[in-house]
């Protein structure tokens, strides 16, 4: 018998060794459920450098507060809302003027809704505004 003999007595053998029964089909893992989106937080940061306002946009829960900090080394002043008269979002004015190293936050923000705001110190260089989404 030469070697395709033997590899075809071979595997008549082995097919005849095993059991009757099939094996049984292996159980699939039920599938995960889709990761919950995490909801907005009560608080943000914004940093104010030499270079803009970072970020750009923060997004807090309804209630929530927006914390600006002036990491630059010349005064800030953070106003909410398009110029001229800052009444879409007035609990950003708090905010207002911030020396170097200074911190202040919004007033709580209690409607969902999107605001503007900028600084009014570098009203004529890019970067120099943003916005918050509250949901």
């Amino acid at each position: 018998m030469g070697v395709r003999g033997s590899c075809l007595l071979v595997c008549v053998i082995l097919a005849g060794c095993g059991s009757s029964s099939a094996p049984a089909p292996s159980a699939l893992p039920a599938p995960s459920p889709a990761p919950a989106v995490a909801p907005p937080s009560s608080g943000a940061r914004v940093s104010i450098t030499p270079f803009g306002l970072i970020p750009f946009e923060a997004t807090v829960a309804v209630g929530g507060q927006v914390t600006f900090t002036n990491n630059d080394i010349v005064p800030h002043d953070i106003q909410g809302g398009p110029d001229p008269d800052h009444r879409d979002c007035p609990e950003i004015d708090k905010v207002s003027f911030l020396t170097p190293g200074q911190s202040r936050a919004t007033d709580p923000l209690p409607i969902a809704r999107t605001c503007e705001y900028h600084d009014h110190t570098e009203l004529d260089h890019h970067g120099f505004g943003g916005r918050i989404v509250i949901r």
